[in-house]
């Protein structure tokens, strides 16, 4: 064992010895500049260009470096691409002037080639693009815009609204790069508003104002319960005298969670978000020998009693522990009629052929035929202002995502129909996150659902 011992303590001394030499596997730096680009073409494009070039045969080539400026005077950009690239991409560009820039090739050790100069006259921006494509239309509480974003350029678009005085001071800002956008801009009077839209890009490039004269919408709450009497007013279309079997819609109610509670004001149970489903509306879909039929979409039709036009909803989510959990609507729709066809004009009047005729579902051969009767009014998809996954049952969330659930999901009506009148209106729920339920069954829990637009003259 003394042998093996002292043998282990001379390798170690035996190892470093022969490690007094170690080899530089750094690269070999040099001060001999590359060569330059040479067969320099232009593409130009919206707000910028494409350089393409030929690099040189220099074997310790790192790059191209661009060198240019926005308008002469301003402080020089530059911009990088790497020796495996033959372009380099110019963007940010405000006009369709012409513009100086040159190329500089990079090497291992920091060196520089001459610059080589080109001219770039980029095409129109795509922030003065979006402002020829933005149209605005009033709007219930506010005015209503949409545009197209061809290039999904990072874009903000501000309002401004006169002040006492006549100075426009900021209204409000949407921030998007959605390639086709539209936006309400919310909380205005209903009197002739003098207003200005800006858009900027992320260069803090602006395009040309637009100033127009609109008179938003008088908006209002469509109310569930007549705010003095108290008095119920919305029914649960189909549920008293069965014919929801007929039509496909949810029926079936859980015990103290009737339809009311859709309308009752209590979002929050003593002041807390977390509660285990006091005033909660929840239903399914029946099915024979199954009540928990798994079927999308799920259909669920409200007579609003008292015609109306519709500019928003909202609803908020039974709010559960976790803090987000289903079953929540992720994707539907909103439809609008004055006059549901009778169920015995539908075929033979059967409820088969009401089925095939209210229903898209491929068990019972359904066609959704009813749409052509109906208007579409909305069309939803609930997303986080995060991005978090609306699928998982427990997402990743941040305040902000926790701030949005608390206020309740909200989106704006089709406003080429928000001048029209509807008395009955159908949700067509086809995206519901039931991941972690029982079954996974179609089942609607909603603690409150509230609308807004005005009631008929």
């Amino acid at each position: 064992m003394k042998r093996i011992y002292i043998f282990l303590m001379i390798l170690p001394i035996m190892f470093l010895g022969s490690c007094e030499q170690v080899k530089d596997w750094h690269d070999v730096t040099d001060s001999v500049p590359p060569g330059t680009v040479s067969n320099v073409t232009v593409k130009n494009i919206n707000g910028g260009a494409w350089i393409y070039y030929t690099l040189p045969a220099d074997n310790d080539l790192l790059g191209v470096r661009a060198e240019y400026a926005f308008e002469e005077g301003e402080e020089l950009r530059s911009i990088f691409s790497s020796a495996f690239n033959d372009s380099i991409l110019l963007e940010g560009y405000a006009n369709t002037n012409e513009h100086p820039v040159k190329l500089y090739v990079m090497d291992k050790s920091q060196n520089e080639s001459g610059p080589v100069p080109v001219t770039v006259k980029p095409l129109t921006p795509p922030v003065e693009l979006l402002r020829q494509s933005i149209k605005i239309y009033p709007s219930f509480g506010g005015i209503y815009s949409e545009w197209e974003n061809k290039y999904r350029n990072d874009i903000a678009i501000t309002v401004y609204l006169k002040d006492s005085v006549g100075d426009y001071v900021v209204h409000d800002t949407y921030y998007t790069k959605e390639n086709e956008g539209k936006y309400s801009f919310r909380n205005m009077k209903h009197l002739a508003q003098d207003m200005r839209i800006e858009i900027r890009d992320k260069w803090e490039h602006y395009a040309t104002p637009l100033d127009t004269v609109l008179t938003p919408l008088f908006e209002e709450e469509i109310y569930g319960r007549d705010p003095v009497t108290t008095a119920n007013i919305w029914q649960w279309y189909g549920i008293d005298d069965k014919t929801v079997l007929y039509r496909g819609d949810v029926y079936s109610q859980v015990a103290g969670r009737e339809f009311w509670r859709l309308y009752d004001g209590a979002i929050f149970q003593n002041s807390t978000w977390w509660h285990v489903g006091a005033n909660v509306l929840n239903g399914y879909i029946p099915w024979p020998d199954d009540p928990l039929f798994e079927a999308l979409p799920m259909y669920f039709t409200i007579d609003m009693v008292k015609n109306a036009s519709y500019s928003r909803l909202r609803y908020w989510m039974r709010s559960r522990d976790p803090y987000f959990s289903p079953p929540v609507w992720v994707s539907f729709e909103v439809w609008g009629t004055n006059e549901p066809k009778p169920l015995n004009t539908v075929g033979d009047g059967s409820q088969t052929d009401n089925l095939k005729y209210w229903t898209e579902w491929p068990e019972v051969g359904g066609t959704g035929e009813w749409r052509n009767d109906w208007v579409k009014l909305a069309d939803c998809v609930m997303q986080f202002p995060s991005g978090a996954n609306v699928w998982t049952m427990t997402p990743v969330l941040t305040q902000e995502d926790r701030e949005f659930i608390q206020s309740g999901f909200g989106f704006d009506m089709d406003p080429a129909h928000t001048s029209e009148q509807f008395r009955y209106l159908r949700f067509v729920i086809r995206g519901q996150n039931t991941y972690g339920i029982r079954g996974e069954q179609s089942q609607i829990q909603i603690t409150e659902l509230k609308f807004w637009g005005a009631y008929a003259d």
